[in-house]
């Protein structure tokens, strides 16, 4: 069997055609894309430069064409090839591959700053060809490698916005002792957040703020400010209720703003604590306790907002 020289091979152009919808919850996103790559100095070995039996080639340059696959497809067959064929163009002394996929893709997303999250998207294939096998192939990134997002083809714009352009790279897939050439392209989408601050986290603070006014009433009368303390508590739990649907679920761990409302419900219940301890301070310390007390609430309050409205800032897309 002759020696096979190893293809080397371009990534020369990456357009994300389509993005229509991202899903934090089955860690996935629906996407279109074009690829072309580059087979340096192949027109010469056209239809004949991938497989030889007996001495003698066997397949063309489609059947090489045909080894690229979805890496990172969500279910078997969830992304496929749209045109029947390949599109193979002459280049100079190099061959041009052209196609085009459409399906679902996976992508492992964390949400610790949900809502100010912002998630990496990958479109990764593989192409099957060793590179120390019988038809040894390797794929870098061209210079001049052309990569873009299309804006109209950006479905899911009122949950999500595109930050930055798209991105290729080159990597290796190993498997049993054996290597693969891998490429791709990364997408990296913010989410829009102002639903959920408007919603969610603006209430809440509202709720929270709204429980000072127990402080209206006397120390010694701790049922008044019991009873303003525990209503805006089942309001809290109620309105945490009503919006838990709004919050990404399946999630595992907390998120930004689980522990936004987790701090302003507790500080509720620290609130309710302390009017009903405050009465067994005695006559003469109640007073200054009960100003403490306002004092330490009310800074606790404000740190959380702030601690809130400076995650809200410093979200890096």
């Amino acid at each position: 069997m002759p020696t096979t020289a190893v293809q080397e091979i371009e990534l020369e152009r990456f357009d994300v055609l389509k993005i229509q919808s991202i899903d934090t919850v089955s860690q996935s996103f629906n996407a279109r894309c074009l690829i072309r790559l580059r087979l340096i100095g192949a027109k010469a070995r056209r239809e004949a430069f991938v497989t030889f039996k007996d001495g003698r080639a066997t397949e063309s340059v489609e059947w090489f064409a045909r080894q690229i696959e979805p890496y990172n497809s969500f279910e078997h067959d969830s992304c496929k090839l749209i045109d029947e064929k390949p599109k193979i163009t002459d280049a100079g002394d190099d061959l041009l591959i052209q196609l085009r996929f459409e399906g679902r893709f996976s992508q492992p997303m964390w949400l610790h700053a949900f809502p100010f999250d912002s998630q990496e998207l990958r479109i990764e294939f593989l192409l099957l060809c060793r590179v120390d096998g019988p038809v040894p192939a390797k794929v870098i990134v061209s210079p001049g490698v052309e990569s873009s997002l299309v804006d109209r083809g950006f479905a899911p714009r009122f949950q999500w916005q595109p930050t930055g352009g798209v991105h290729c790279f080159v990597d290796e897939h190993k498997a049993n002792g054996r290597i693969f050439p891998k490429f791709g392209a990364t997408a990296r989408v913010a989410r829009e957040s102002r639903f959920y601050v408007t919603n969610v986290a603006l209430p809440t603070a509202v709720f929270s703020g709204l429980a000072f006014t127990l402080f209206a009433a006397q120390p010694s009368e701790p049922m008044e400010r019991l009873s303003v303390a525990f209503t805006l508590l089942l309001t809290m739990a109620a309105y945490k209720i009503t919006v838990a649907g709004m919050i990404p679920q399946a999630v595992s761990y907390e998120t930004l703003l689980d522990q936004f409302l987790l701090c302003n419900f507790f500080l509720l219940v620290a609130m309710a604590v302390v009017s009903a301890l405050l009465p067994q301070a005695g006559q003469d310390a109640e007073d200054l306790a009960d100003r403490v007390c306002l004092a330490l609430l009310g800074a606790v309050w404000c740190l959380i907002q702030a601690w809130f409205v400076a995650k809200a800032c410093s979200r890096k897309d």
